[in-house]
This record gives structure tokens, C-alpha cells and sequence, in this order.
């Protein structure tokens, strides 16, 4: 089993700046959307907020709360079409240099799905239920699908996706250091942006 802490500090960085980056781009998808359809939004750290002096319409309301979820699923999706022209040189390679990694964490946007289905989970199991607050659920709602539909058809999409990236994309020799820093990037990017630092910097 292959182990290399410098390897290990740079990925962990990269899901730090990544939790963060992906938190703001999914942000910006609800305000892209609020602003084209001629509300005033405001971003902050972790949410959106919009308004007008007109009285809101529930499917400009639909099409504010789908814009996140768009905007991250569109974005890893792009990448992994990226990872895919550049199948080659990833097959090639052994140890992946900055640009392969960088094509990875744009394709890795996908695991915003799977970190919510396993909040969510969390949630259930804590309150008997799953949670309407997520965009998810909201557009749950807004089509009338049981909540939990969009979050776990999209969770199954990117487990399918990281599972790719894993077996395909990755170098045997780096996958264990790459699985750890995913989960102690992943896990310091959530606490550092979304409890302890986000809203000092963007309150």
C-alpha cells in the first residue's frame, strides 16, 4: 500500500480550495439565475439571498433554487469529459502531474451529491426524516417527487462517476493517498468554510 505525505499535503489543500471554490460556483449558479430573471442577489459564504420590489413567482423561484445544483453538476460534468479526451495521458502516466489533477477536481464537483445524500443521511437518522432545506428537496417539492428523489438519483450519478475516476484515472501507486486526502480535505474544507472562517470573510 503506497503512502506519500507530500502528495498527501498538496490533495489535501486541493479539497480544501475545492470545498471552498465549489461552495461560491454553486452559489453563483442561484445568483446568475436570480439576477437573469431581475432580482437583486446577494451571495454570501453559504447561501444565496435575492429580491424585488415585484411579488415572486414560483417557477422564477424553481428556476433560482435549480441553478446551484446546474451550475456544480454541469461544471463536473465538464471535467470528466475532460478526463475522457485526455484518457491517454492519464493511462500513460504513473504519477499524475498538476494539470491531470486539476481535470480531476473540476470532475470531482460531482461530489457535492454524495457529501449531501450523506448529510442527509445523517439527518434521517437523527430526526426520522430527510431534511426539505437542500435545493434537492426543494425541487422535490416544486415537481412533486418524493423528497430524497433528485439528491439520490444525483448521488448514484456521481458515485458512478468517482468510481470511474478511481479505478480509471488514478494511478494504483497514488489511489490510498488520494482516498485519505479526500476525506481529511474534505472534511477540514467543510469545517474551515462553513463553520469556522466563510462567515467572517463573507458574512
Amino acid at each position: 500500500m503506497n503512502f506519500n505525505i507530500k502528495l498527501l499535503i498538496y490533495l489535501v489543500f486541493g479539497f480544501i480550495v475545492s470545498t471552498i471554490i465549489g461552495t461560491l460556483t454553486h452559489e453563483f449558479g442561484h445568483y446568475l439565475i436570480a439576477e437573469t430573471l431581475g432580482y437583486d442577489a446577494t451571495i454570501n459564504y453559504a447561501s444565496t439571498s435575492f429580491s424585488n420590489d415585484k411579488e415572486f413567482v414560483d417557477n422564477d423561484y424553481f428556476w433560482v433554487t435549480l441553478g446551484g445544483p446546474l451550475q456544480t453538476i454541469i461544471t463536473g460534468t465538464i471535467g470528466f469529459i475532460f478526463l475522457y479526451v485526455n484518457k491517454k495521458s492519464f493511462e500513460k502516466s504513473d504519477k499524475l502531474n498538476f494539470k491531470q489533477w486539476l481535470i480531476i477536481f473540476v470532475s470531482l464537483f460531482w461530489l457535492r451529491q454524495l457529501a449531501n445524500l450523506f448529510m442527509g443521511l445523517i439527518g434521517f437518522l437523527k430526526r426520522g426524516h430527510i431534511s426539505t432545506r437542500s435545493d434537492e428537496s426543494k425541487l422535490d417539492l416544486f415537481l412533486n417527487l418524493k423528497t430524497g428523489t433528485t439528491l439520490s438519483l444525483t448521488a448514484f450519478l456521481a458515485a458512478i462517476i468517482l468510481s470511474i475516476i478511481l479505478y480509471k484515472f488514478i494511478p494504483r501507486k497514488q489511489l490510498f493517498t488520494f482516498l485519505i486526502s479526500g476525506i481529511v480535505g474534505g472534511i477540514s474544507g467543510y469545517y474551515l468554510w462553513l463553520i469556522a472562517f466563510g462567515k467572517i470573510l463573507m458574512s
